[in-house]
């Protein structure tokens, strides 16, 4: 049983706070600053609700971000006592947290010391709303877990039971948890408001709440006002936090990991003998009350370190019988090949000894702590045999697993890098890697599954009349997406990652409106080099290679004649995105054969802009769709898209804009409804026949 504990004052400390709250109320102060509801409720499993924030922090509010940079606590203790342990529970890296937390990645962790965790934090929607949460983690169930020990034992409440309920068994009741059944686990975390990010917050800390923890004292460590966090967690008087909960604290900085350790017990006052005041009784029963009190808390921890001991000794024994049995043994197949040699995981299916000897740079147990391992059997069975009715196109085939929707990528290549990025991000506009299996020499990636197809199939189709078209606001949404999704691999990601295949046939459509989702990260890579510039922030993120990926009409000048990888590279091919999501064209069409520079024609075209004048509206009419209805489009948005696509296909990398001024410009952009085209709908359109973009 959890004591609490909980602010406390003087009556008339007490009477200027509460004035002082009275005042902050009625000027509106918690109305702007306040974050998210305190998540008090970690035991009410039974009860499906979001009163307190416990299905998790609520996003998508006015000015919310969609993904963001935060941080989380947590406590090593055993058996997550290594920042390895810790890494593949949390699905993160070691290498990450020993920067975090200043130490070696291989130095041991004192028992109860507290860890800082980096994660990216995303808007995700759910059947129960839009919530701010961590991903990249699932966690496979135990003999004697429950949906509560889960949450707040071994998560230690960086999630909740109602959380896993509704997020990792879809809402199925608890009793319904199976011994090895995977179960996604959603981390709580959340993103600054506008209002906090102009006060000057940059992160948000989920810190963990322990026992004897009071609001003041979380506040004090990590250098904030009170006041502060009580805004971000709307507490209320008498602001009573719980332990094995989050508090989200804002922060300006990156916060120091010594500010997150509890400071020791002081140790117990030397016994003194005060004789008993005259006329008054003997208070020596006090003292002996004490005394009793100090015994049975030394006796408990005698108690609980022989404990730890005799788990640790009983794990020692347990691992030398397992390495004299031999570390790989033969899996009873079902319905596998009977000749697979593999690792023995229980109830994550086959994983073949050739996977984890493809994963040199990752640990069997990091691709088993964030990624579903599928047998080859499962996926026959979700593609009926990779029938061709399943057939989404190249070698990418529609699956079903217990009704839910997925799709199955069959690749030859070696995909380590390529899972090594995916595993690690979380974004609403990025394809969420779920799984893979290995089997006879192939790869297949279970990704999340776009109902309505690829970008440029749907701008295609369209344009044949085969396909209802696209809105010019649903085109500026799509580019929107494709931009921030970038911009979160670009700022967001660690290490900060490039795509180097952005192009419409990668950009997936899916649900309502419909959203973009970036897939194709055969080509990403990490960005290993950097150059510093003014103020100390780095100007520029590079590396070099040898092998040219990508496709043909969007590949970057540099990237294509000097092998030069970096997040510009991938801006140019947001700028061939966005030109096709103008003209409705393939950028094969768009740049024609290549020769010289293929987008002369519209830079001239966004210089002339500026003159205005009947001629110039008139081809940049011609420019558009011709399948979007004549006059559906802002003509001051037209304006704008086109003199941000100039900017990004520019051959000088230095003057392209960053992801981030794309994805704002866009934003702007989406607002215009000034005067749409004055032509008639009989008004001539470019069949797009010439050469290039000469129109």
């Amino acid at each position: 049983m959890a004591s609490f504990h909980s602010l406390t004052a003087s009556s008339s400390s007490s009477s200027f706070f509460l004035l002082f709250m009275i005042f902050f109320l009625l000027s509106g102060g918690l109305q702007v600053r306040a974050q998210q509801p305190y998540g008090k409720e970690t035991n009410d499993c039974a009860r499906q609700h979001n009163s307190t924030g416990m299905l998790g922090y609520l996003c998508g509010g006015a000015g919310s971000a969609p993904s963001c940079p935060a941080f989380l606590t947590f406590t090593a203790r055993a058996p997550y006592s290594s920042l390895a342990s810790i890494a593949a529970l949390l699905g993160s890296d070691a290498t990450t947290l020993a920067a975090a937390n200043e130490v070696a990645a291989a130095a041991p962790l004192a028992d109860g010391s507290r860890v800082l965790v980096p994660a990216t934090c995303a808007c995700t929607a759910t059947p129960e709303g839009r919530f701010y949460q961590r991903n990249a983690t699932s966690y496979v169930s135990k003999n004697g877990d429950t949906l509560l020990i889960i949450a707040t034992g071994t998560f230690q409440g960086l999630t909740t039971c109602q959380a896993l309920q509704a997020q990792g068994l879809r809402g199925a009741a608890p009793e319904t948890l199976q011994v090895g059944q995977p179960l996604p686990v959603p981390l709580r975390c959340a993103c600054p408001t506008a209002a906090q990010a102009a006060a000057g917050a940059r992160f948000l800390v989920s810190y963990l709440v322990v026992l004897f923890d009071d609001v003041t004292a979380v506040a004090a460590r990590f250098g904030v006002d009170a006041e502060t966090v009580i805004a971000a967690n709307q507490l209320q008087p008498p602001y009573t936090i719980i332990p094995s909960t989050t508090l989200l604290i804002p922060v300006s900085a990156q916060p120091n990991v010594s500010r997150i350790q509890t400071p020791p017990s002081p140790p117990p006052p030397p016994t003194v003998t005060v004789a008993p005041a005259p006329g008054k009784k003997s208070s020596s029963r006090v003292g002996v009350y004490i005394g009793v009190a100090v015994a049975v808390v030394a006796v408990a921890a005698i108690v609980s370190a022989g404990a730890v001991l005799a788990l640790k000794a009983r794990r020692r024994r347990a691992a030398g019988a397992a390495l004299a049995a031999g570390e790989v043994a033969k899996k009873e197949g079902k319905g596998n090949e009977t000749d697979t040699t593999s690792l023995g995981f229980t109830g994550g299916g086959e994983f073949s000894l050739s996977t984890s000897e493809a994963f040199s740079s990752i640990s069997v147990t990091d691709i088993k702590s964030s990624l579903k391992i599928y047998t080859y059997a499962e996926l026959k069975a979700a593609t009926d045999d990779f029938s061709p009715e399943r057939h989404l196109g190249g070698s990418v085939y529609r699956a079903a697993f217990n009704g839910d929707a997925a799709a199955v990528e069959v690749v030859d290549r070696n995909v380590s890098s390529e899972v090594e990025i995916m595993r690690k991000i979380n974004h609403l506009n990025l394809i969420r890697l779920i799984g893979l299996c290995h089997h006879h020499g192939r790869w297949y990636l279970v990704t999340e599954y776009a109902e309505h197809g690829a970008l440029r199939d749907c701008l295609l189709a369209a344009g044949a009349g085969a396909a209802p078209s696209l809105t010019w606001a649903q085109r500026v949404q799509v580019a929107l997406d494709v931009a921030e999704g970038l911009r979160y691999l670009h700022e967001y990601a660690r290490p900060a990652c490039v795509h180097m295949d952005v192009s419409s046939g990668n950009v997936l459509l899916a649900g309502d409106g419909p959203r973009a989702k970036l897939r194709g990260f055969c080509a990403a890579r990490a960005i290993t080099g950097a150059t510093a510039g003014a103020g100390g922030e780095e100007a520029a993120l590079f590396t070099m290679t040898s092998r040219i990926a990508g496709t043909r009409g969007y590949i970057a000048p540099e990237y294509l004649e000097h092998g030069v990888v970096s997040p510009k590279a991938d801006v140019y091919s947001l700028g061939v995105v966005l030109l096709e999501l103008v003209t409705g064209k393939d950028a094969e069409e768009l740049v024609s054969d290549g020769v010289g520079d293929p987008f002369a024609a519209l830079r001239e075209l966004a210089e002339e802009l500026d003159g205005g004048g009947d001629a110039v509206l008139q081809r940049l009419e011609e420019l558009v769709d011709p399948a979007l209805p004549a006059g559906s489009c802002p003509q001051d948005a037209v304006v704008m898209m086109v003199r941000l696509i100039e900017r990004c296909v520019r051959r000088d990398a230095a003057g392209r804009p960053s992801t981030g001024e794309v994805a704002q410009r866009l934003l702007k952009l989406s607002g215009v409804s000034a005067v749409s085209w004055r032509n008639s709908p009989e008004s001539p359109r470019s069949s797009g026949s010439g050469k290039g973009l000469m129109y």
